[in-house]
């Protein structure tokens, strides 16, 4: 039992306010429990009497509106912060991408002097919305106990490792275009396109096509950002990511910066329906400058893309660089004779379709220019009989090869010696070539009708056939414009080749669409930029990129101008001689401004 004294000063604690809070308890219970007045509480707390009233007067208004002035606080038990998980939720998100279980990354912790429980581990994992790993392997496994044993673990005990660092959101309505502004560009020799993209409008072609674009990425801006990956030799729309620091490239585009990998492929996703119209818009007023006599003659012929994913249900194509059919999506393409400009593609293509594509350019390029061709040279897999019939009524004049059969060949054996008459042929690298040719009318049922056939024998073992529905140029006029026909079709072999559409970017035919139709797109700006220069109209695009595109520069802005200025290279001479910006180039979607061109 505690004595008398013990018990007074315990009371004397208890009756002596050691805090402002408790004073003001002891205060108000002597005004309101022991009666007593403002000037006697002032006198015993050692304040003034104001002072106490002021202190009623706050403690009477907090009962009044219902929630009395709180003396005391509650004594909460546990912790009072959040645990330790802001400092361990980093780091187990990093060791879950290793492939470490919750288990693993508590050991792992525990041996860096995290003391934590398994179960938060856990519950970081939860709210970051990761699940259970999947089942590993005796080898993962292995390889995280290693880590383990001998303290190899990112953020831990080893250095984090780098990672790239984001670029900036593209958005058109942060493009700064203040005079006095300067960017820097790994390619600004891409700008050497302006002058044709502006003299066709560009920005008229997707508009009136219709494309889809928003505030963020106008349409010009988007199909600007695709056509780019191929002028720069990019074959995925990944490869974006590798110009994501180039403001330069993103002011060619309209935009502060290029847009990401998802953003551009999101985007041509909803261009399938639109594909067509682009390709339409496109060539009207691109034909006139990049054939301006005109072209009367087209080459027809297919190239298909390899599929080299898995689960594809492509059909089988053959591939001639493979030497067998594989799993691919059938391309169809047009060139003109008389100048070299993709006219035509298509992408969605099946067995069924494919001796339908020559109908298809016809309608479409009756429906560009108003007229049809005069010849058309077709690769002997992309028709059928049915189909020459149509094109022969249509007035188009056709060549191409038929099939043949084991009896057909036989029966040419069998003719004599005299029916065959020897041409002299001159090509460029076979100079005067003497062949034996046949040249006489046969009847096809399907084809409803006769048709000229011209059997020729040279260095093959058997006899290649020519068929036409023309009766008034000679067998080695035939002869010649369908042989002129294969170095066209290298040439298209080429460009599908530098603008990489033999790169698949989708499984889904239709998807391929807008990749084949920005190759055609491509591949008349590079076309036109060969023109420009003296010694380079036969150019490839590869050739072409190397001397001219793929020259670095600054772009200054100026008030009413943006100049671009090309660092010191052996062909810059040959693009300030082709004065490009010599009419006036104000682009719509760089503020109007007038484009320059300045050299080191």
């Amino acid at each position: 039992m505690p004595t008398t004294d013990q018990v007074q000063r315990y009371a004397e604690t208890l009756l002596t306010p050691s805090c402002p809070m408790h004073r003001r308890y002891e205060l108000l219970k002597a005004y309101f429990v022991e009666c007593r007045s403002a000037k006697q509480v002032g006198q015993q707390f050692g304040c003034t009497p104001s002072t106490v009233e002021t202190y009623v007067h706050q403690y009477r208004r907090s009962c009044d509106e219902g929630h009395p002035q709180q003396f005391f606080l509650e004594n909460k038990p546990g912790p009072k912060g959040e645990r330790k998980k802001g400092d361990i939720k980093e780091h187990v998100m990093r060791l879950r991408a290793l492939g470490f279980s919750s288990t693993e990354i508590h050991t792992a912790l525990f041996q860096h002097d995290f003391h934590i429980s398994l179960s938060l581990v856990q519950q970081v994992l939860v709210e970051q919305g990761l699940r259970r790993l999947s089942p590993r392997t005796a080898e993962q496994r292995e390889e995280v106990a290693n880590r383990i044993r001998t303290g190899d673990l990112p953020g831990l005990s080893a250095p984090v490792p780098a990672v790239p660092e984001p670029g900036e959101v593209a958005d058109a309505r942060t493009i700064d275009l203040q005079p006095g502004r300067e960017l820097a560009s790994r390619v600004a020799g891409v700008f050497l396109f302006l002058p044709l993209l502006v003299q066709v409008g560009f920005h008229k072609i997707t508009a009136a096509a219709r494309m889809p674009g928003t505030a963020m990425i106008p349409t010009v801006s988007s199909l600007l950002s695709l056509l780019s990956l191929k002028l720069l030799d990019k074959e995925r729309k990944s490869h974006i990511m590798h110009w994501s620091f180039d403001e330069g490239l993103g002011l060619f585009a309209g935009l502060n910066i290029l847009p990401k990998t998802s953003a551009v492929t999101t985007y041509s996703y909803q261009l399938n329906d639109h594909a067509n119209a682009l390709l339409a818009q496109w060539v009207r007023p691109a034909y006139p400058i990049l054939c301006p006599e005109g072209a009367a003659s087209f080459v027809l012929d297919f190239h298909p893309v390899p599929h080299r994913g898995q689960g594809s249900n492509l059909e089988n194509n053959y591939v001639p660089a493979k030497g067998e059919a594989v799993r691919s999506v059938n391309t169809c393409w047009a060139r003109a004779v008389e100048g070299p400009m993709l006219c035509w593609t298509n992408a969605d293509i099946t067995h069924d379709d494919k001796p339908t594509m020559p109908i298809r350019f016809l309608d479409f390029w009756e429906d560009v220019t108003g007229t049809q061709p005069t010849w058309l040279y077709l690769d002997s897999r992309c028709t059928n009989l049915a189909t020459l019939r149509q094109i022969a009524d249509r007035g188009v004049n056709f060549i191409t090869l038929r099939k043949r059969g084991p009896q057909l060949v036989d029966s040419l054996r069998t003719l004599p010696a005299s029916r065959w008459e020897t041409i002299t042929l001159d090509t460029p690298q076979r100079r005067r070539q003497k062949l034996a040719c046949l040249d006489e009318e046969v009847f096809l049922r399907t084809y409803g009708g006769p048709m000229r056939q011209i059997a020729v024998r040279g260095s093959r073992q058997n006899p290649t056939l020519y068929v036409t529905n023309d009766r008034r140029a000679s067998a080695r006029e035939i002869i010649r414009r369908y042989i002129e026909r294969n170095g066209i079709e290298d040439d298209i072999g080429v460009n599908v080749n530098f603008l990489h559409s033999d790169c698949l970017s989708s499984s889904i035919s239709l998807s391929v669409n807008i990749d084949v139709v920005m190759t055609v797109i491509a591949n008349g700006c590079y076309r036109w930029l060969g023109r420009q220069f003296r010694g380079y109209q036969k150019a490839h695009p590869k050739e072409l990129f190397h001397s001219f595109v793929e020259t670095a520069g600054k772009i200054r802005i100026g008030d009413d101008d943006i100049c671009v200025a090309f660092e010191r290279r052996s062909h810059n001479p040959l693009i300030q001689q082709a004065a490009l910006d010599a009419s006036p180039i104000h682009v719509p979607w760089m503020g109007g401004k007038r484009l320059r061109f300045a050299f080191a």
